[in-house]
Parts: structure tokens; sequence; C-alpha cells
């Protein structure tokens, strides 16, 4: 198959999100793969902020090829984003219709018009459903978009043009399967996250920069957003002091700063920034708890983390609030609901041991990416048998 993958996300970001595994797997199995996006723009040459330098050159350099999969970076003149005349629903219905070159050129030298599948990620993709020839369209529906600020406030709305116009759904949490079920009832399926299988290969060697108190170790591996509760965090840094927290990630939302600042004047905290995705599991395997401290709201209520797993495959003992997509799974947590139980939490996960340690890597084995794309496979099998009948 020819597949092209539209995203809203760099192909060789660091930290690899579900696309990113799917896109190898199907490689893996010998189908044409293209990574089409995120376009620039000429609003683009106005914010060169490190991301937006890196997909220019990528543009520049009329696309590049990562591990056998091409990736495309085109040029359009109008762009999705929330800024006056840009934040319309024209405009994300009609992104990729003011390429230059024009998109469908540049497919075509490169064999991928038409597609066999169109693998939508955004509701800016719409336009790629009149543009490119396809046999088969798909929307993995990851976040519920409508909930972030600073996104345009149409954004729920193309969603749901896109839940409608497209053959099948993927939603990756039962929040997002129950909402496309209001637009659709047919071809939707829930599939999770997953793990990669490289997290389960022991990694003996403790990184340099991990801390060396002696003290046992509390890591959150991810982005400091809106969703970070740092307010609740920051009770658990100063109130276990036998406990050294681990902070690897990028912050992401300014207004956690200030306190983000303060804490890390106290002695048991260490924040390191981004680190390579590969050398993930090496800090984690070290550890000795996983923290996921998300606000409870719509936001996460939709969220389906793949830190989660990661943490189970690395066998910590994950605490964090009762988010529906971890109860639902009935997997390894120690929950709590406010600052009190988030302490309370994070001494019972200390006195777990290596029962509980082995039960979280079994529990991880079960949900690695290899098996969701074995789902997708039966899936779209599936839907092909039926059109057939």
């Amino acid at each position: 198959m020819k597949i092209i993958f539209a995203e809203s996300h760099n192909l060789d970001r660091p930290d690899p999100l579900g696309s990113h595994q799917y896109i190898r797997l199907f490689k893996e199995e010998g189908h044409g793969c293209l990574w089409l996006g995120p376009a620039v723009s000429p609003m683009h040459f106005f914010k060169l902020d490190a991301l937006n330098r890196h997909r220019i050159r990528v543009w520049r350099e009329g696309g590049r090829r990562v591990d056998g999969i091409d990736w495309l970076v085109p040029f359009s003149l109008l762009f999705y984003y929330n800024l006056p005349f840009l934040r319309s629903n024209y405009t994300g219905r009609s992104q990729y219709r003011f390429c230059l070159p024009p998109l469908k050129n540049q497919l075509k030298s490169r064999g991928f018009y038409p597609a066999d599948l169109l693998w939508c990620a955004g509701p800016v993709a719409l336009s790629l459903l009149d543009l490119i020839p396809h046999g088969r369209s798909c929307y993995r529906l990851a976040d519920r978009l409508d909930k972030f600020s600073r996104i345009p406030p149409g954004v729920g709305e193309l969603q749901k043009e896109m839940i409608r116009r497209v053959d099948f759904v993927l939603a990756t949490s039962q929040s997002l399967f129950e909402w496309v079920r209001e637009v659709r009832t047919e071809n939707v399926y829930y599939l999770p996250n997953g793990v990669g299988e490289h997290f389960f290969e022991p990694a003996p060697n403790r990184p340099d920069d991990f801390p060396a108190d002696g003290k046992p170790v509390a890591v959150y591996l991810g982005t400091l957003d809106t969703r970070f509760d740092l307010e609740t965090f920051a009770h658990g840094v100063l109130t276990m002091k036998n406990l050294h927290f681990l902070l690897i990630g990028p912050l992401t939302d300014e207004s956690l700063k200030p306190g983000l600042k303060t804490l890390l004047e106290e002695n048991n905290i260490t924040w390191l920034g981004s680190r390579a995705h590969d050398l993930a599991p090496a800090y984690l395997q070290h550890a000795d708890l996983g923290l996921i401290p998300f606000r409870l709201n719509e936001l996460t209520e939709a969220v389906n983390p793949i830190k989660y797993y990661e943490y189970l495959a690395c066998g910590l003992q994950v605490v964090a609030p009762p988010m529906r997509e971890l109860i639902s799974m009935k997997g390894p947590l120690y929950p709590y609901r406010n600052r009190d139980e988030f302490t309370a939490a994070l001494k019972e996960a200390l006195d777990a041991g290596p029962q509980e340690k082995a039960s979280s890597i079994e529990v991880a084995r079960r949900h690695s990416w290899r098996s969701r794309y074995g789902q997708i496979k039966e899936l779209m099998a599936e839907i092909n048998a039926a059109e057939e009948s």
C-alpha cells in the first residue's frame, strides 16, 4: 500500500507519539509511507523558534527521508492558527489547497498520488480528502482539541466534520469514543495508546545526570504543560523529603515557570529538561515511582497517557489522579484526589515489592504498539470484508 500520514508533528520528533509508531510498523511490513506536514507558511518566518526553523530547513531541502519514510513539509499560503482570519473554519478546511507548488504535483513526483490509505491526525487534513484520490481514510483521534486553550474556536466543528467524512475513526480513549459516537455510529473503534518494545529491554547503566543522593526517585516523563498540576506536585516535594522528584521534559506553559523556579531551590527535586526518547528507559528503570500529576478536567479525562504504559514497562508503580482511562484499565495504580492523598499514595507506592514490579511489566506487555498495530490490520480487514459482502 501507499500510505500518507497527514500530521501535526514533525516526523523526527524526539518523543514519538502513536502515529510515529504506526507509520514505522507499516513501513516495516513493506508499505510505502509518506509523512505530510506540518506545513510552513509566511507566518512562520515571523516566529523563528527552534521548531519552526527546523521545519523551514526540511521544506527548503525539498523534504527528507527518515528511516526509509518520506517526509514532506509543504509551503502553504494559509495556515490554521488562532489569529484573525487564520482561525476561520474556511482556513481549517482549505490549508492544503494553497500549497506552492501544488500539493498534487509534489505527491505525484514521490509516487503517492493516488494513495491507498490516508491517515489523518487533525482537522486540517479535511481538504486532503478531496485533493488526494485514496482507497481508505481514517481519523486517529487522540485529543479533544476544542478543550485546549489558544486553539481556534471552531476546531470542534471541524473535528466533527472529519469524523463524519472519513471511512473509519480510531479513538484513543473511552471519552473520545463516546464523543465520536454522538456524531456517527459505524466504523468507530476504541484503540488506546501503547508502549515501544525498547522499554522492556534492560538498561543496566544509570545515566550520569540521574539523582545520586541515595533517595528513592519519583519520575515524571513528559511535557510540563497546562495539564501539569504544579501545586499538588509541589506539595509532594515539600512534604516527602525522603523522596527525590525527577522531571524529564520541556516546559511549554510559561505560567508554570515562576512556581517551578521556586520549587527547584529544594534539594530533593531535579529538572533535566528534554532527553532523547531512546534514553528514557534508562531513566525510568532506575527510578522507583512514575508520576502523572495531571489536573482532572475535560481535557485530561479524554487522555490515554502513553507514559502510563512506559512506566509499567519499566516496572514502576504509578501514582496518578483517578483519570477515567487509568481506572478503566484496572491496571497497577495508586490514585489520589487531593494533595494529602497524593503524599499518602506516594508512601504506599514506595512500599511495593518485587511482585508488584513484575506485575506492572506483565500488564505493559499486553499493550505494545505492535499489538495495537495488529488490531488496526484486523479492523481494516473487517471493513473490507463488510463492503465486499
